[in-house]
C-alpha cells in the first residue's frame, strides 16, 4: 500500500467563511487528499477547524494582528466578544504606535509563533514537503524558515502580488516587501503565481528564473445548483461580490443611463441586481441612479441564494479594479461565473490575460474605463436576448479546482526528490 505524501500547509485564513483566500485553499483539500496528500495544516486563529487531519493554529503578536484576529474571535459571542472589546481598547495606543512606526499589513507578526509551531510539527509528523499560500508574506516568511530548518522542499503561492504598481503604503514597506518577494523567489524550490502577467513581473524584479508556475484557481463545478435557466420578461444584469474604491459600478451606470436616454423603451424590462457589500461612494452612485427602480439591492446573501441567482440571471456582470494591481489579477468570481453557462460582460482594465479567458469562452470583455464601450457591449448583449430563441452560447470552463490541484500536484512533484526526501 502506497503511503499517504504527508505535507504541512501554511495558509493563515483557512475556513473562514466568505474569504476567497480561504476558498482557495479549502476547496482544493478534498482533491489534495484524493490524490494521496496528507495535509497537516498550520493556520492563524480566525477560522474554523479542519475535522480528520491534523489542524495547529498560531496567534499574532503585534497590536494590528491581535486586533485582526480579536475582530473575527468576537463573532463567537458570549464572554469572547467582551473579553475582545475590553482588550481592543487596551492595545489601541500601542495599535497607533504599531502604525506610526511599522506601516505592514495586520498579519505581519503572525510568522514567529507560526514557526515555532512550524518545527514542532515537523519533529513531530515529519512531512515530506511545505507548501504555503497566501494571503499575508508572513506565511511564506514562516514556510522559508521550516523549510531551511529542516531542509524540506517547499512550494510557495501568491494569491496576489507582493509587490506592485499602485503602491499605496509608506516606501518603508516597499522596501521590505520587494526584499521579501526577492526572499522568497530565491529561497523556494518552486512559485505559483495566479497570473502570467503576475509572473513575469515578480521574475522580472527577482532571479525566480523557470521556478515561476502559474496556476489558475479555477471552481468547482459540483457546487452549482441543478437549475436551468429561464428566460423571463425582464432582462436581467446581476453582479455579484463586494463594491469598492476603483471596482465600482460608476462607468456601467453612466453607459447603461446614456443608453436609456438614447433608447428609452428598454427601461421598461432592462434590470440589474446587485448582491454584496457596498462602499458609501459605491452606494451614492448608486443612489444617484435617476430610474431607481431598474436597480435592486439585495446585500449579502447566503452563498446557496447567490449561485441560485447567477444561474437564474441573464448576464452576469464582471468588473475589475481600474487600477495597474488589474494588469497581474483575475477576480476569483471570474471562475465562478464560467461555471454557470450564463453569459458574462467583463469590464476588464489592462489585462489581455483575463480579456482572453473571456472571449475564448464565448463571453464579452470590454474596458472598464470606456463608458462608449459599455454602452455598446449592453446594448448588443440586451438585442441578443430580446430575439426569441436566440441566447448565448458560451463553452464550458476547463478552470476546475481539480484541475488546479492537478497541476499543483505536478509542481509539488518537480519542485524536489520529495518522495524520497532526499533533497540536499
Amino acid at each position: 500500500m502506497v503511503q499517504p505524501l504527508r505535507c504541512l500547509i501554511l495558509s493563515y485564513f483557512t475556513k473562514i467563511d466568505g474569504m476567497a483566500c480561504a476558498q482557495h485553499i479549502d476547496d482544493r483539500i478534498p482533491y489534495l487528499v484524493e490524490a494521496g496528500i496528507e495535509p497537516v495544516m498550520l493556520s492563524g486563529v480566525c477560522g474554523g477547524d479542519w475535522r480528520g487531519m491534523t489542524h495547529v493554529k498560531a496567534f499574532s503578536l503585534a497590536p494590528s494582528g491581535i486586533r485582526f484576529e480579536l475582530r473575527h474571535l468576537r463573532k463567537l459571542g458570549g464572554m469572547v466578544r467582551l473579553v475582545a472589546v475590553l482588550l481592543n481598547l487596551l492595545i489601541l495606543p500601542l495599535y497607533l504606535l504599531e502604525k506610526l512606526l511599522i506601516d505592514l499589513d495586520s498579519q505581519w507578526s503572525w510568522f514567529p509563533v507560526a514557526t515555532l509551531k512550524g518545527y514542532r510539527i515537523c519533529n513531530r509528523h515529519q512531512p515530506k514537503v511545505i507548501y504555503s499560500t497566501g494571503g499575508p508574506a508572513s506565511t511564506h516568511l514562516a514556510a522559508a524558515l521550516i523549510a531551511s530548518r529542516y531542509r524540506i522542499p517547499w512550494v510557495a503561492e501568491f494569491q496576489d502580488p507582493l509587490v506592485h504598481d499602485d503602491w499605496l503604503r509608506s516606501k518603508r514597506a516597499l522596501k521590505v516587501y520587494t526584499w521579501l518577494e526577492r526572499f522568497i523567489c530565491s529561497r523556494a524550490d518552486a512559485v505559483i503565481f495566479l497570473t502570467d502577467r503576475a509572473r513575469k513581473n515578480a521574475n522580472s524584479r527577482t532571479n525566480l528564473g523557470e521556478r515561476g508556475h502559474v496556476i489558475y484557481p479555477g471552481a468547482d463545478p459540483g457546487t452549482m445548483p441543478q437549475i436551468d435557466y429561464e428566460r423571463g420578461s425582464c432582462f436581467r444584469i446581476a453582479h455579484f461580490g463586494s463594491l469598492g474604491g476603483s471596482r465600482n459600478l460608476k462607468v456601467f451606470l453612466e453607459a447603461l443611463q446614456q443608453l436609456l436616454a438614447e433608447r428609452p423603451e428598454m427601461a421598461a424590462f432592462i434590470r440589474l441586481d446587485l448582491y454584496g457589500s457596498c462602499d458609501p461612494l459605491s452606494r451614492q452612485a448608486i443612489n444617484a441612479f435617476p430610474l431607481p427602480d431598474i436597480i435592486h439591492d439585495y446585500g449579502r446573501v447566503p452563498r446557496s441564494e447567490s449561485l441560485v441567482a447567477m444561474k437564474r440571471c441573464d448576464l452576469l456582470l464582471l468588473v475589475q479594479n481600474t487600477e495597474k494591481f488589474s494588469s497581474e489579477t483575475i477576480p476569483s468570481k471570474t471562475y465562478e461565473y464560467l461555471h454557470t453557462g450564463r453569459p458574462i460582460l467583463g469590464l476588464v482594465y489592462h489585462n489581455p490575460e483575463l480579456e482572453q479567458m473571456l472571449m475564448s469562452l464565448g463571453h464579452t470583455a470590454v474596458a472598464a474605463d470606456s463608458t462608449p464601450a459599455v454602452k455598446q457591449a449592453i446594448f448588443a448583449l440586451c438585442s441578443n436576448w430580446n430575439k426569441v430563441g436566440q441566447s448565448c452560447q458560451s463553452q464550458s470552463s476547463p478552470f476546475t479546482v481539480e484541475s488546479a490541484a492537478n497541476h499543483l500536484l505536478t509542481v509539488v512533484a518537480a519542485s524536489g526528490e520529495i518522495l524520497s526526501g532526499d533533497k540536499t
